[in-house]
């Protein structure tokens, strides 16, 4: 009788260790691995290799870029922006250099090997940190359009392929049926580049759909048949579901900027993903209803903040629906965003919460110091890269030093297994 009341407490340890995997905050090695291993603090990120999925977020303190590498190769730019005067935070890596030559940098040394063109570039929307500004523009293209950020950006890194939610009417005024009137600095300068670039043959474009799979792997997609990214959302109009369980589109067209988001779920395997640029509003509640419907409760590893986390990156819908994935990866640079009532809310319900930046007046409004929030955040001010092994079933995260060029690592972060 012993020895069985031993070995049912030993399953009872087992089971609940397993169950805890990847719970609470970890700040450097996880749970051991071969990834773990091979990845050393102080060293050089390893290359990306075949069958794994890279989510790397790029760091100057001066907008958001994401830069995905697909399990075959296939690559993905999500935004490029570049704005001057919109941030206290410093620049990096230093105040020369300007960010769109950063991204380009990161993205060349990154880059599978043999590679030179990324293959799509799918901005999520028109704003000046996502595409870049006026104010850090230095040059205008022969053809009118005017550089920075993206524009600037396929200079050095070109791109083969566009997705954006306008082309190719990129309407100034608001009698467009389904897409509202493209806002921003450089909106229009966008425009421009993309007829530009069509016309002379440099790339192809299409407008972004919600209900397609727009992105597919270019290299060798039957290899990888687990792998998928689903467009679930675009001016204002959202995947979902209908009483009989259809898929349908739900929502209408939204007013300009975040509002008409782009954004996409990424599935390879076990593993979910959802990033969905800076959205806000109806679309952003349809979006939570979409994870609900298509994802499940707990079942969503990782997720981009909308809208940098900022008062209205997550909606009441999401909290009526527990939103809740187990990672979230946070683009931010500004002295509100994140907010600190929004983390008050978020750190409690996730495994792990990462930021590129975290500005001085964030950590010391009493708020954060009260509640011990530092404590809650796993990584912050750095590259952050998500790597999922191949197959999807696991994946482990990394905060990358960005002060120079040489992308080491400053913490380690997993393997957790997928959902």
């Amino acid at each position: 009788m012993k020895k069985f009341t031993f070995y049912l407490s030993l399953i009872a340890l087992l089971v609940t260790s397993c169950d805890n995997e990847g719970k609470g905050a970890y700040n450097g090695p996880g749970i051991g691995g071969d990834d773990t291993e091979k990845v050393k603090v102080g060293e050089q990120l390893p290359a990306w290799e075949e069958g794994c999925f890279d989510i790397h977020f790029i760091n100057t303190a001066r907008g958001e870029c994401c830069f995905y590498i697909l399990p075959d190769g296939t690559t993905l730019l999500v935004d490029a922006g570049e704005v001057e005067g919109d941030s206290a935070m410093n620049l990096t890596p230093n105040k020369e250099t300007r960010p769109y030559i950063t991204y380009a940098n990161y993205i060349k040394h990154f880059m599978p090997k043999g590679k030179t063109a990324i293959d799509y570039c799918a901005p999520s929307h028109f704003h000046t940190d996502h595409i870049g500004s006026k104010d850090m523009v230095t040059e205008t293209a022969p053809a009118g359009y005017r550089k920075s950020g993206l524009t600037a950006l396929y200079d050095l890194v070109p791109y083969n392929h566009i997705l954006d939610r306008a082309y190719p009417d990129y309407p100034t005024d608001d009698k467009h049926e389904t897409v509202p009137r493209i806002d921003g600095q450089l909106a229009v300068d966008w425009g421009k580049f993309v007829k530009w670039g069509v016309k002379e043959k440099e790339f192809t474009a299409e407008r972004f759909t919600p209900g397609e799979k727009q992105i597919v792997m270019v290299n060798n997609p039957s290899k990888y048949s687990d792998f998928s990214i689903l467009n679930i959302c675009a001016n204002g109009f959202v995947v979902g579901k209908d009483s009989n369980g259809k898929n349908i589109i739900l929502g209408k067209k939204s007013g300009v900027g975040n509002a008409a988001s782009c954004g996409f779920h990424v599935k390879y395997g076990k593993f979910d993903y959802i990033a969905c640029g800076d959205l806000v509003s109806t679309a952003q509640n349809l979006v939570a209803r979409y994870f609900r419907d298509f994802i499940g409760d707990g079942n969503l590893d990782s997720f981009k903040c909308h809208h940098h986390l900022a008062s209205n990156g997550w909606g009441s819908e999401m909290q009526e629906l527990n939103f809740n994935p187990r990672f979230i990866l946070n683009h931010c640079f500004s002295t509100v965003k994140p907010d600190v009532g929004q983390l008050l809310y978020v750190l409690p319900i996730k495994n792990g919460f990462f930021a590129t930046n975290l500005h001085p007046e964030i950590v010391a409004n009493s708020d954060f110091v009260s509640n011990n929030l530092i404590k809650q955040i796993n990584g912050y001010d750095g590259h952050i890269v998500l790597r999922v092994e191949a197959g999807g079933s696991s994946f482990s995260i990394y905060m990358l030093d960005d002060s120079d060029f040489e992308y080491r690592v400053k913490s380690t972060h997993g393997p957790y297994k997928s959902k």
